[in-house]
């Protein structure tokens, strides 16, 4: 039935020509942030890069990031089950650990853990649009950029912006998400205070949910070619812990409680452009099941200063510093387990040259780790514009990451220390074309990453369920990723991506866990009247591993969104997920929900 789906899919796709569903002519017209921290037109880059819109955020229905990531080409999304619950990101077969997640272009990667993100605690409602590499962004970023980067660009008020823009919904397990936006701005001074709750009684025995979240930025213009802008954010959670099935627990509890603030101050003299910005994050953690004799608190408390300047767009420095500390307390037994810090300093340059139709981009940056060795990472990137419509693209860099401090020390429940991990060091490269012109766009992009000592979790106590960062040695990721669509008549509009994969240890010749190797996405937005908008997307997910080197069952879930606007300013929503009843596992042991509904209420003024 899946294959019937797909094919029909797939058929109507090649009947009526393909098209980017992200290079559709709204997104034709974006600006791109991350690639050289500067705005340069999306159009005039590489094959590799996504920006996903706000229109696009509020279609999904996402409630955090997670959500708005799930389905995009070259995403391996992997989560543990209920809402609140751990999600994994990755991209082209790297790690979580391997992509680096920002936030206005601040590192919020977890150094205590696997060295991935906490996905839930950025909720949807702050983000105004999500910046994606597929690929390496060492270069400009650092450690942990190997498979990506994905930069979260936050809301912001302009003259533009409404004033005030409340929202509710309400769905299966008694799931809440609810919140405000408050903005005003004029030709000096701006600002947006968003608040926000999302709660769920969850679908398992103690997989409740309940979040507040706060964010808010201001920002002043002292003269017309300068701004301050301050931004922070406060997120409190707690959630009940479920654990796999086998091991389900009815007493496992998680509190959360994150925040930041960052100030940043740019400003433009004659051909000079300088941003600088300085930031502070304090991220606590409490994790404890007294039936289970745990109770873990882990803090970790991050403060860091970049700076850029460039020169007429052309020559672009970078300078950065940033420590972290790590505090992980047993209890239960009142020890202490970990207290460690790391400081990382680093220097780049970038230039952009353009050659008549072809642009080259080189980059290179040096970081200096008080953990380990110097590393330098040259990377080169380079677009040919054969005409208005036709580009081609390649990549290539030299890629590092860091171990975690929980890699190295063990958390004390379900991982083992490994005092003798090494950096991840490898080559990341890809190469790509794509068509564009006003309603039509195809994109194929094929990528290769070659990874030394690549840091693996391994179930090493099957009977403890106990894992162990390990490097494994060599390895490799390759691949291709397809992105087609077609906006038709203004009224229907397709999107279809598919990624292969391959990732697989070079000296055993045995594939790599929890990489699926096809992954296939469409959605298709139908306008029949004015105010009705009708969203429909199929996701296949076929041929993963899971730890114990058993395939997970291929699945295939459709999901169904109708919108109907009252009035200019009002609209409201149903959506139903998993339409189905698909029975399906992102986790060995962790299910995943069946039929679930929503429906929601949306006001701009």
């Amino acid at each position: 039935m899946k294959k019937i789906i797909l094919l029909a899919i797939t058929m109507a796709l090649c009947t009526q020509v393909f098209a980017s569903g992200q290079n559709d002519t709204e997104n034709k017209e974006e600006v791109f942030l991350s690639l050289t921290k500067f705005a340069e037109p999306l159009k005039d880059l590489g094959t590799n890069l996504t920006v996903i819109t706000r229109k696009n955020i509020e279609e999904k229905n996402a409630k955090t990031l997670g959500d708005v990531l799930e389905d995009e080409l070259g995403i391996s999304y992997k989560s543990y089950g209920p809402l609140g619950q751990t999600v994994s990101i990755s991209m082209r077969g790297a790690t979580a650990g391997q992509t680096l997640v920002l936030i206005d272009g601040r590192r919020v990667n977890e150094i205590g853990t696997g060295g991935g993100a906490d996905f839930n605690s950025i909720p949807a409602s702050m983000i105004e649009k999500v910046e994606i590499i597929r690929g390496s962004g060492s270069a400009m970023y650092g450690t942990g950029a190997f498979g990506g980067v994905i930069n979260v660009i936050t809301k912001k008020a302009d003259i533009l912006t409404p004033n005030i823009n409340p929202y509710f919904s309400y769905g299966t397990f008694n799931t809440i998400n609810a919140g405000i936006t408050g903005a005003y701005a004029n030709e000096t001074v701006s600002m947006l205070v968003a608040p926000s709750v999302l709660s769920s009684d969850g679908y398992r025995t103690n997989s409740f949910y309940n979040s507040k979240n706060i964010f808010g930025n201001f920002a002043v213009k002292p003269t017309e070619n300068s701004e301050i802008a301050f931004s922070g954010q406060f997120y409190d959670a707690d959630f009940g812990n479920p654990g796999p099935v086998a091991w389900a627990s009815n007493t496992a509890k998680q509190f959360e409680k994150n925040n930041y603030s960052k100030l940043d101050y740019n400003t433009k003299y004659q051909d000079f452009d300088i941003k600088i910005s300085g930031y502070d994050s304090q991220n606590k953690r409490e994790a404890y099941d007294f039936v289970n004799y745990y109770a873990n608190t882990y803090y970790t408390d991050t403060i860091g200063i970049k700076s850029l300047f460039s020169y007429k767009e052309f020559i672009f420095a970078g300078m950065e510093w940033e420590k972290t500390a790590y505090k992980q307390l047993d209890d239960m037994y009142g020890m202490e387990q970990i207290n460690r810090s790391r400081e990382n300093s680093a220097f780049y340059m970038q230039s952009i040259l353009n050659i008549e139709k072809l642009t080259l981009i080189p980059v290179i940056r040096s970081d200096m780790n008080t953990d380990y060795s110097d590393v330098a990472t040259p990377a080169l990137s380079a677009i040919f514009k054969i005409n208005d419509f036709i580009k081609l693209s390649g990549n290539i860099s030299k890629v590092w990451n860091a171990p975690t401090f929980g890699q190295i020390y063990g958390d004390n429940t379900w991982y083992i220390a490994n005092h003798d991990l090494k950096p991840e060091k490898g080559t990341s490269s890809d190469i790509g074309i794509e068509y564009a012109s006003k309603d039509f766009s195809a994109m194929l992009t094929c990528f290769y990453i070659d990874t030394n000592n690549l840091i693996q979790n391994i179930l090493v106590d099957p009977v403890m369920y106990q894992y162990q960062a390990q490097n494994i040695g060599q390895t490799k990721q390759y691949g291709y990723e397809v992105e087609l669509g077609y906006n038709m008549f203004k009224i229907l509009n397709h999107k279809l991506n598919y990624t292969y994969l391959r990732a697989s240890d070079t000296n055993t010749n045995k594939d790599l866990t929890y990489k699926p190797m096809h992954k296939v996405n469409y959605a298709l937005t139908i306008l029949p009247v004015k105010q009705v908008k009708i969203n429909a997307d199929v996701s296949y997910t076929a041929t993963t591993l899971d730890e114990y080197r058993n395939y997970f069952k291929d699945y295939c879930t459709v999901n169904l969104r109708v919108d109907y606007h009252i009035t200019k300013n009002i609209s409201i929503w149903a959506k139903c997920d998993n339409i189905t009843n698909e029975t399906y596992q992102l986790s060995l042991d962790y299910p995943m929900p069946g039929v679930t509904g929503y429906s929601g209420i949306d006001i701009k003024f």
